[in-house]
C-alpha cells in the first residue's frame, strides 16, 4: 500500500512539474506561430502626435438658469474644456444640466442629451424629456431661453434644431409652439 501511494505521489509531482514548466513567462522566440512583441515607440517618436490629440482648448461661458420662483432667467460664468466643437457644445450642456447653487436652478437637469450635431452653423440636439422634467407654459418658455441664451453665445451656431427622442416636434411639453428649427435672432 506504501509502494502503490509512493508511486500516486511521484505521479501527481511529475505532472505538476510538467504543468508548471509550460506554464509562466517563456522566451519569446521567432519561431512557430509566436510572434515578438514589437518595440515600443521611443519617447520621441509619440511626442508630436500627442499634443496635438490632446489638445484642449478652455473657455469661459455664461449659463442661463432661472431664479428659485422660477420666474425670470439667471445667467452665471462656468469654464468648459473641449478638444473640438462637438465636446464645446456638450460641455456647454453639461453644466447647463447642473447647479450647486440653489439660487440657480437648472430646468435642464433631467434631461437626456442623446446625441448632439453640428454642422453649417446648425447645432441638432436629440433629447429625451421624462415625464417628470415636463413644465408649465412658462416653464416652457424658460426652458427654451435659457437653451438658446447658452447655446447661441458661441457665434459660429445660428440655429438649433431640437429633436425629442429622435423626431421633430411642434411643441416640447404641449404649451409653445417650438420652430423648427430655432433661429438666432439678428442683432
Amino acid at each position: 500500500m506504501k509502494k502503490k501511494s509512493n508511486h500516486m505521489m511521484m505521479t501527481c509531482m511529475l505532472t505538476a512539474v510538467i504543468i508548471l514548466s509550460g506554464c509562466g513567462s517563456k522566451p519569446v522566440t521567432n519561431s512557430g506561430d509566436t510572434k515578438p512583441e514589437p518595440n515600443p515607440p521611443s519617447s520621441n517618436a509619440s511626442s508630436p502626435s500627442a499634443p496635438s490629440a490632446e489638445k484642449k482648448e478652455t473657455y469661459e461661458i455664461e449659463v442661463a438658469y432661472v431664479d428659485p420662483e422660477l420666474t425670470q432667467v439667471k445667467t452665471k460664468k462656468a469654464e468648459i474644456t473641449f478638444s473640438d466643437n462637438d465636446e464645446k457644445y456638450t460641455q456647454a450642456l453639461d453644466v447647463l444640466q447642473h447647479s450647486d447653487d440653489p439660487n440657480y436652478i437648472s430646468l435642464w437637469s433631467d434631461i437626456g442629451l442623446e446625441s448632439l450635431e453640428y454642422q453649417d452653423g446648425k447645432l441638432t440636439l436629440n433629447i429625451h424629456i421624462p415625464d417628470e422634467a415636463r413644465l408649465g407654459s412658462g416653464g416652457e418658455l424658460l426652458f427654451l431661453d435659457v437653451l438658446q441664451q447658452t447655446l447661441f453665445q458661441f457665434e459660429e451656431v445660428q440655429s438649433i434644431q431640437l429633436l425629442v427622442d429622435g423626431k421633430e416636434t411642434e411643441s416640447l411639453m404641449g404649451h409653445v409652439e417650438l420652430e423648427n428649427p430655432i433661429v438666432r435672432e439678428k442683432e
